[in-house]
């Protein structure tokens, strides 16, 4: 079967259909902020179980990603991708038609199944179709559809919020997940996955439509001298022998990013926007207005990041966007000290997730594609997913109980020490990245002050 259509059209269509796996995941996130006051009006939630009801998703993301890996490298990237679009529609179905809390949380249980699979997985997909110089803007257009898959959810919460219909908020969800279902029939596996499990003629083909080499790169005539030997196929890559493959250095920066992404408090802040924003002085409708600005301040970050990733670099993304975060939570902290709550702290609110949608939400998932040898990316990649989840869980969870022991003013106190502290942290040990082909090697122990 010989490619057809033009490579280019092709990876167009193939990075977009696998972007929905982000719209699935914004939405599918963000869709409790708007439904919890509700749910907690009809079931009468405590500050703890409301913290269960946004972070059930969070718990079943951090279950799924350690075994995403091991089933992407396996049976490959679609696969995976699929049946996570098919568990998603599922779980969706399952918290709409819930009939007490229970059945509410095990319904986001499984939303979070899904999503730890497709937030591992389709990063990884588009970072293996991504020519080099590109891969940057391509990967961070996952993170921009989720942010419209977030303000999507906002805006659906406003036109049904005053109905009360938050089941209907829950089962709009499915759409997204149908798409993605489909999609996955229109679009070749990853040429550098076919390659490493032996499939040097599928591989060839994939590439081909796609108009990329097999590890990701230009492509490369079939006889050139440029292909080199032929490489046989990588039998099942264990954890250990991923991390000695990678070396102990990218392996501790990985999970490092992937913690502090959450310890800063940015998706905090995003799932509970209305619940921040009323209790700060507006009301349920104003608050969940409010959040569609948080969103849509962090859609026009996101897509700044995808214009300026590959021009300006990893590094100084993501430190600057954790510095102006933690000046920002300073703020959010005086506001609440002084009392000048209400509009000023939406606005401040807007401005650190802004800082996080241009550096560390959208940085992550760009840096752990690229920082892996390929026999070790699916492991790894699963492993930071994994631990980036976890702490996502341990944040939302924790959040209403230490706003009612500390204040939301003291929260982001807290929030505001930890970013900083990461911020410089990174600024010693962060390398650059930018540009660096995807190879079977980790890359080399530059020293930061030669980085950029």
């Amino acid at each position: 079967m010989r490619p057809t259509g033009s490579p280019a059209a092709t990876r167009t269509l193939t990075v977009c259909v696998a972007s929905v796996g982000g719209l699935l995941f914004g939405y599918g996130t963000g869709v409790i902020a708007g439904a919890l006051p509700l749910v907690t009006a009809e079931y009468g939630l405590s500050s703890w179980v409301q913290g269960a009801a946004v972070s059930a998703a969070l718990l079943g993301a951090a279950l799924t990603a350690p075994s995403s890996g091991r089933l992407a490298d396996r049976f490959g990237r679609l696969p995976v991708i699929g049946a996570a679009a098919a568990v998603y529609a599922a779980g969706t179905l399952a918290s709409a038609a819930a009939i007490g809390t229970g059945s509410l949380l095990a319904g986001r249980f499984l939303v979070g199944l899904s999503l730890g699979a497709t937030s591992f997985a389709v990063p990884l997909y588009i970072s293996e179709i991504a020519p080099p110089a590109r891969r940057g803007a391509l990967v961070t257009l996952n993170q921009l559809m989720i942010t419209i898959g977030l303000l999507l959810s906002y805006v659906v919460a406003y036109a049904l919020e005053p109905a009360g219909a938050w089941r209907w908020m829950m089962a709009v969800g499915i759409a997204p997940a149908l798409l993605l279902l489909g999609g996955m029939f229109l679009v070749p596996e990853s040429p550098d996955w076919l390659r490493s499990r032996g499939h040097g003629e599928r591989a060839a083909l994939a590439a081909a439509r796609l108009g990329i080499g097999t590890g990701g790169g230009p492509a490369v005539p079939a006889q050139g001298p440029a292909q080199g030997p032929a490489q046989g196929p990588v039998r099942g890559t264990g954890l250990r022998l991923a991390c000695a493959r990678a070396g102990r250095r990218w392996v501790v920066l990985g999970l490092a990013i992937a913690v502090l992404v959450h310890l800063t408090g940015l998706n905090t802040a995003i799932y509970y926007a209305p619940t921040i924003l009323a209790s700060s002085g507006l009301t349920s409708a104003g608050g969940i207005v409010g959040s569609i600005l948080v969103g849509l301040c962090n859609v026009a970050a996101t897509v700044v990041t995808v214009l300026c990733l590959d021009r300006w670099g990893r590094r100084p993304l993501m430190i600057g966007g954790l510095a102006v975060m933690a000046l920002t939570a300073l703020g959010i902290t005086a506001a609440g000290l002084l009392g000048h709550e209400g509009a000023v702290t939406a606005l401040l609110l807007c401005v650190f997730i802004t800082a996080g949608a241009v550096g560390p939400a959208a940085v992550f998932w760009v840096y752990i594609s690229e920082i892996y040898p390929s026999e070790a990316r699916g492991a790894l990649m699963s492993l930071a997913t994994a631990a980036h989840w976890a702490a996502d869980f341990v944040v939302a969870t924790t959040f209403l109980p230490l706003v009612q022991h500390l204040s939301l003013a003291g929260t982001f106190a807290l929030y505001a020490a930890v970013t900083g502290a990461s911020a410089l942290g990174l600024a010693r040990w962060m390398p650059e990245t930018r540009g660096r082909p995807l190879t079977t090697t980790a890359p080399p122990a530059i020293p930061v002050r030669h980085a950029d």
